[in-house]
């Protein structure tokens, strides 16, 4: 362990804001409060901590040039209007296939033996193959494909019935047309019960797709209320292809679609404005920083402020989860351009790019799980560090986190107390997810809810608090509430409690029209210019 147990007494900050949590003004308000930001301007600044870090941590850091770019998601090619379809050459479905678990390493569905079929088919297609449609830029799920040569002339189909198969405690089972569980000797035979189909015109072709969609409909696949507009699609993509007024997809691009949407754990990549990120490349650096405690390697990106000056020393805005957040650092610099903030060091985490910071597994082993490590890191190695290699005003610093991360800077801010270095003056506390399964196993289901017992330890707070959400979130993760409270809900005795102990220095606020995370880019600019307002 690298957490030191201060021996001296806390700096006394002089705090003067208004809680927002109390029962005439609960966590509801779309207004952010009008007490100012405490004013350190006559209190000693910290521009010095004590590095904890290793030899072998130190031998290993390495500084260079932004290269997120290299491993942002790129998104499809895909037109926004009429049909696009994704076209495979037999050569490329074959090579597709043969290299399937390279493509997807944690895709444990298709086994070997799958994958080998699959591939035995293929060999066999000699001609190129729709893949995947497209209209008006939305993939159609499930689509019901013509053969790439239909012109309009009668087409005959061989089909059998079809056969769902889903997951259930670790065995696949398969269903009929119906929804109806089956065996797997039923499903064999009905596997080989075949019907002949023959469309002769568009009507045919709309009964052809009705019947498929409403075995789609039994089975789950798509909602009852989405069937008109499945089956209009549908008949838009056989239409396409009759004409032949289609736009040509890339190989690949329905991957990379649903990766955008659903997040593709993979393939480790960062979420990143590419165009944005690149205006402020030129003032990014990029460290690789290993822990030894953690053995982890974290990507850490600083964007130095406009006329940045190495003799002046600038507050650190610390962001959690930079595999997102660092696409917010082009906005929060621009608010320094335009004047509307002073200028700031604006630090972003994130995990090596081997490693899917977007997936809430590695997030939970971190930010719940692993988060006393998390906190030695930020607290004795990070910043000590980055305060060597820039002259950082730490008595004027802010950590922020969200949703998981929001219950990391939750637990940062109420054990701080037990370290000597003390980096940050400014905790924001977005969204925290005290609710979360990914969190509440790493807890006594209690200790949060004390604040980690630091009124136990301390008779005053000497932190400021910024607590946020969206008005417009609960409803999103409804499912896993269960007996503990929603978020919203959370927050607003989050700061009942916070009145309870005397702490004058904390406020939230509820942003209106957002779900879980819409607020995030508002909410940073915002703070950053409350915090840190331009100098007169």
């Amino acid at each position: 362990m690298k957490k030191i147990t201060s021996l001296a007494a806390a700096l006394l900050l002089i705090l003067s804001c208004t809680a927002c949590g109390n029962k005439e003004n609960s966590p509801v308000s779309g207004d952010i409060s009008a007490s100012p930001v405490s004013d350190t301007n006559d209190a000693p600044h910290i521009t010095s901590l004590t590095n904890h870090m290793t030899e072998k941590e130190r031998s290993m850091i390495k500084c260079g040039e932004l290269t997120v770019t290299d491993h942002t998601l790129k998104k499809p090619d895909i037109p926004q209007e009429g049909v696009a379809l994704e076209i495979w050459s037999p050569e490329y479905n074959l090579d597709f296939w043969t290299h399937y678990h390279e493509y997807h390493p944690n895709d444990d569905y298709m086994t070997d033996e799958d994958i080998a079929e699959v591939i035995e088919s293929c060999s066999e297609i000699r001609e190129d193959i729709i893949h995947s449609a497209f209209v008006d830029g939305e993939i159609v799920d499930f689509a019901v494909l013509p053969p790439l040569d239909y012109d309009g002339s009668p087409v005959e189909f061989e089909t059998a019935p079809n056969i769902f198969t889903s997951e259930r405690d670790g065995e696949l089972v398969s269903f009929d047309e119906e929804g109806n569980e089956i065996t797997q000797e039923e499903a064999d035979a009905l596997s080989s019960q075949y019907e002949k189909w023959v469309l002769n015109d568009d009507d045919d072709i709309r009964d052809y797709i009705a019947k498929i969609a409403e075995s789609y409909i039994n089975n789950g696949m798509i909602d009852e209320k989405d069937k008109d507009k499945f089956v209009e699609n549908n008949l838009k993509i056989w239409q396409a292809v009759r004409d032949n007024s289609y736009v040509r997809a890339a190989e690949g691009s329905a991957d990379l679609y649903y990766a955008n949407i659903y997040g593709n754990h993979d393939i480790p990549v960062w979420e990143i404005d590419v165009d944005e990120v690149e205006k402020i490349a030129p003032y990014v650096k990029e460290y690789n920083i290993y822990d030894e405690q953690l053995d982890t390697n974290f990507v850490v990106h600083v964007t130095l402020p406009p006329d940045f000056d190495a003799s002046e020393t600038y507050p650190a805005y610390v962001l959690t989860d930079g595999v997102w957040r660092f696409n917010n650092c082009p906005a929060m610099r621009q608010a320094m351009e335009d004047g509307k903030a002073s200028d700031v060091i604006l630090v972003s985490i994130g995990f090596d790019y081997s490693m899917d910071g977007m997936d809430d597994d590695n997030r939970t082993k971190y930010l719940c799980e692993n988060c006393e490590g998390f906190l030695d890191f930020i607290t004795n190695d990070l910043m000590p560090y980055l305060g060597e290699e820039y002259n950082i005003d730490f008595s004027d610093s802010t950590l922020y986190g969200h949703s998981l991360g929001g219950t990391f800077a939750h637990y940062a801010a109420f054990n701080s107390d037990k370290y000597e270095n003390q980096p940050f003056k400014n905790y924001i506390i977005g969204s925290p997810a005290f609710w979360s399964p990914g969190f509440l196993p790493y807890t006594d289901g209690e200790s949060f809810r004390h604040e980690y017992y630091y009124f136990d330890r301390n008779d005053s707070f000497d932190k400021h608090l910024f607590v946020c959400g969206g008005a417009d979130e609960d409803p999103v993760y409804e499912e896993y509430y269960g007996e503990n409270d929603s978020t919203l809900t959370g927050i607003q005795h989050f700061m009942e409690r916070l009145e309870g102990y005397g702490v004058k220095d904390a406020e939230c606020k509820i942003y209106p029209d957002s779900e879980h995370y819409q607020f995030i880019p508002e909410m940073l600019v915002e703070t950053l210019i409350k915090f840190y307002p331009p100098v007169s």
